[in-house]
């Protein structure tokens, strides 16, 4: 996973607030019972020592937003009377919980928030496409200028020739079509192209890609006549999917490294802490079951240790924090790569020593 979305709540300095809330809106009086939760949970941070400009920033964010149109969670970061995080997830929380701390509760936030995947998606047919890219407003509209798009029945020569020019349509109109696609996935870096339509316009569009578009695109079976809603559903999968080999990918290559003599990857809390003072982490590989309710020091973001008095022997002055988000933190400011693993990676992979694992960039 890669933390460039969360850098900016990894670095608050200061105690945090965090907030994950069910948004969900499914009951007549589903706005009455999400004023009692909110209720409490302000009450509960006033409790754990919030400060009162803060717990106003996060009533206005949850009191003065708009219910969601579907199911779906809610996950808020407010530090120094300011909101720094408010996104909306696919996953309802459970339980919800609002914590204040020294940071935020990293861990849960990434647990469910899923990692943003910049996709590129088109709807191709014979006449042209229709993409949706992170860089445009709306749909762009990519029409082909060649005609005849359709054959017809028949035989002799005058109808294949017919057909060789119909043939010729399709093979200009995707040209067009794909020239676009390779802009905006150059433009905007994309991980991800979804390309929806029929079987034939799909394949003849893959052949028209450059190597980079092509190298990362995934064909989904979706006709122009379905629903938007059905599309989000299948462009979601695609991405989940995506996050599911790269995830898979790192474990590999932890597990991998971790089997050779070379000392460049390792398990343990207190080689992650080293590794991150360092600044030695490439990935680092986390299992909250496994990490239970482990603690770390931490004076900074990367400066973090097993036990106070390496800190305090540096001349820091440390706060003891969770260990999860303690990691969660060190990987979003160092620009390491983590794997969370849950119950489909963990039944993959054997236990990570003391619930963590690193790869390294260098030997500690």
């Amino acid at each position: 996973m890669r933390l460039d979305w969360l850098r900016t709540v990894a670095e608050q300095s200061g105690p945090c607030g965090t907030v994950l809330l069910d948004a969900t809106h499914e009951t007549h009086d589903a706005e009455h019972i999400d004023r009692l939760q909110w209720r409490g949970m302000r009450e509960s941070l006033t409790g754990q020592g919030a400060d009162d400009a803060t717990v106003a920033a996060l009533d206005r964010a949850v009191t003065e937003s708009d219910p969601p149109a579907e199911p779906s969670g809610r996950v808020l970061v407010a530090a120094g009377g300011g909101v720094v995080l408010d996104t909306s997830t696919p996953l309802r929380p459970d339980p919800q919980e609002a914590v204040w701390g020294p940071i935020a509760d990293l861990i849960r936030i990434v647990a469910n928030v899923p990692e943003p995947v910049t996709t590129v998606v088109v709807q191709i047919d014979e006449t042209g496409g229709e993409i949706l890219a992170p860089d445009t407003d709306g749909v762009e509209e990519v029409e082909g200028r060649d005609r005849p798009v359709h054959k017809v029945r028949g035989g002799g020569w005058s109808h294949m020739n017919m057909q060789e020019r119909v043939e010729e349509s399709w093979r200009r109109n995707t040209a067009q079509v794909a020239e676009r696609v390779d802009e905006h996935v150059h433009r905007t870096g994309a991980r991800l192209l979804v390309i929806a339509g029929e079987t034939r316009s799909r394949s003849r569009l893959v052949d028209a890609l450059s190597e980079r578009s092509a190298g990362i695109a995934v064909e989904v079976e979706h006709s122009a006549g379905s629903s938007v809603d059905e599309l989000r559903d299948v462009v979601e999968r695609a991405a989940e999917d995506l996050r599911h080999r790269d995830r898979q990918a790192a474990l590999e290559r932890y597990r991998e490294l971790e089997a050779k003599p070379d000392g460049l990857a390792a398990a343990g809390l207190r080689t992650a802490a080293a590794a991150f003072r360092e600044e030695a982490c490439d990935t680092v590989v986390v299992d909250p079951e496994g990490l239970g309710d482990a603690r770390l020091w931490a004076a900074g973001p990367t400066e973090v240790a097993v036990t106070r008095d390496e800190l305090t022997g540096l001349g820091l002055e440390p706060v003891e924090v969770d260990a999860g988000s303690a990691l969660v933190r060190a990987a979003a400011c160092s620009g390491a790569e983590l794997v969370v693993l849950d119950e489909t990676l963990r039944g993959e992979a054997s236990p990570v020593g003391d619930g963590v694992g690193v790869v390294l960039r260098h030997a500690l």
